[in-house]
């Protein structure tokens, strides 16, 4: 029987929505609410292609930054030349363009940024959730094994990370 498109995490847990959705092979968003947070887990077909985040901890250049690929002045610099675009332009390309981060670096940032926000979906003890069968038309598909992601998260939580 398919689990309800919305409702509580105590009830039904992210790993059994994630795993229901890939099983029904769903296109949309399941926003995940906690708080003032809201986090998104994009889905194609059942294969999750993405995930945002209202956290500022979440956001790509904190990421970039974290994991030693990105200088805090860069990522400054970045986010003050997208404030000149009006924000019409994408931080990943504007930090690509720059030369502040390799197109590889970008795309590896961007895969962590995913699975971190996944992986916080996971620690949640109390949220709501909801599934929407509709994509934003500006996300960026990535592809992501579902169960080798769960796997990981998984072993993450087990070595109490």
């Amino acid at each position: 029987m398919p689990l309800p498109l919305s409702g509580n995490i105590k009830e039904t847990s992210i790993v059994e929505l994630l795993q229901d959705l890939h099983g029904r092979k769903a296109t949309g968003t399941l926003a995940v609410r906690f708080g003032d947070m809201v986090k998104a887990v994009y889905l194609k077909e059942g294969r999750i292609v993405f995930a945002t985040s209202s956290d500022p901890m979440d956001r790509l250049g904190e990421i970039l930054v974290r994991e030693g690929k990105l200088k805090r002045e860069g990522l400054e610099h970045a986010l003050k030349l997208s404030e000149r675009a009006g924000g019409f332009k994408k931080l990943g390309a504007i930090l690509v363009e720059a030369g502040l981060v390799s197109p590889k670096d970008l795309f590896s940032g961007l895969k962590t940024q995913v699975k971190e926000i996944i992986y916080s979906l996971f620690m949640q003890q109390d949220a709501q959730f909801s599934f929407e069968e509709s994509l934003p038309a500006d996300i960026i598909h990535l592809q992501l094994n579902m169960e080798e992601l769960i796997m990981e998260i998984i072993q993450r939580i087990r070595q109490g990370a």
